[in-house]
């Protein structure tokens, strides 16, 4: 379904209405009007136009896409456009959302299923008494709706830097680790670079000027402070993805210094029988090397010089 439109009424049954070109709904104190619109066919733009009287500035807005988070001020309405973000794609990959704010009622046009919006549809339809909300208290559910989509982001993420962290102190695969890291770091960049915008857009609702809109009805203050919670939430992430970071660092760094250690005490242990083979080994004639049997002498005392060398070692905990 292309346009789907549902008109939620207080005083009566809440429904989906057919839109048809040139057909205005008529809406009262208590009823809100919200058209979805998937996709952004001329056609159907042109129903929904004609349907609630679309000024030609908020179509061309509407018809397009040009990437960024901005706020659209018309005389009777107000545009939003906003990044959102799918829940579970690990491409963080951003969908333009259009938000068209008028009186009575609400306009989304995007140019595939959003699933916060789906979300959002299901958490209202039991609710009776939404045609009570005002246009901007409706759109405040939906932009908390979008935003609880980046805090999901940001909890899959943690939990992925919480499994990282398990590999950088266990796993000796450091192509496995670091293969790891850049996948997330170019996560969080994706998720921010798509979420930072939109305060480009929602920010200004906060400014006096945006009081002489009272006719639309006031925005939920809360909205600006999940987005900065949000934002904050990516940075973290970021942060945390660097201490895993310092965390395999920290653990590669042992691990040379655990691999010096055996070597260097096999230096240790090797070195009194290679001084002592090397005297024995000098050429001058000495009574002591007419006894064959002096051989094992020399033996055991490389093996004691041994023993005693890994006693001490253990004895100061080297070892």
């Amino acid at each position: 379904m292309t346009i789907r439109a549902v008109l939620y009424d207080a005083t009566g049954e809440d429904r989906e209405l057919e839109l048809v070109a040139g057909k205005s709904p008529k809406l009262g104190d208590k009823q809100l009007l919200w058209i979805d619109l998937d996709g952004r066919r001329p056609e159907d733009l042109r129903v929904v136009a004609a349907t609630i009287g679309l000024e030609p500035e908020a179509l061309d807005r509407l018809a397009g896409q040009d990437g960024r988070a901005k706020l659209l001020r018309l005389p009777d309405r107000v545009v939003l456009t906003i990044g959102a973000v799918d829940p579970d794609d690990e491409e963080v990959r951003r969908r333009e959302v259009d938000i068209l704010v008028g009186p009575n009622h609400v306009l989304t046009v995007h140019d595939q299923p959003i699933a916060s919006l789906e979300d959002y549809r299901d958490e209202i339809q039991r609710e009776r008494d939404l045609g009570m909300l005002d246009a901007v208290g409706f759109t405040a559910g939906l932009l908390d709706a979008i935003l609880a989509a980046y805090f999901r982001q940001i909890e899959s993420i943690e939990e992925a830097i919480d499994r990282l962290d398990e590999v950088a102190v266990r796993s000796r695969r450091d192509d496995a680790f670091l293969g790891s890291v850049l996948a997330l770091r170019r996560r969080i960049a994706r998720l921010r670079r798509a979420l930072a915008p939109n305060r480009e857009a929602l920010l200004p609702l906060e400014r006096p000027d945006f009081e002489l809109r009272s006719d639309l009805g006031s925005l939920w203050p809360g909205i600006i402070q999940r987005l900065e919670r949000a934002i904050d939430g990516v940075e973290n992430a970021r942060e945390l993805l660097v201490g895993s970071f310092d965390l395999y660092l920290g653990r590669a760094s042992q691990r040379t210094n655990d691999t010096m250690k055996v070597l260097t005490l096999i230096s240790a242990v090797a070195l009194p029988g290679v001084v002592l083979a090397g005297v024995m080994g000098m050429n001058f004639k000495l009574a002591f090397f007419d006894e064959s049997a002096n051989f094992f002498v020399v033996l055991a005392v490389m093996l004691a010089f041994a023993a005693l060398i890994l006693v001490v070692a253990r004895w100061r905990r080297w070892i």
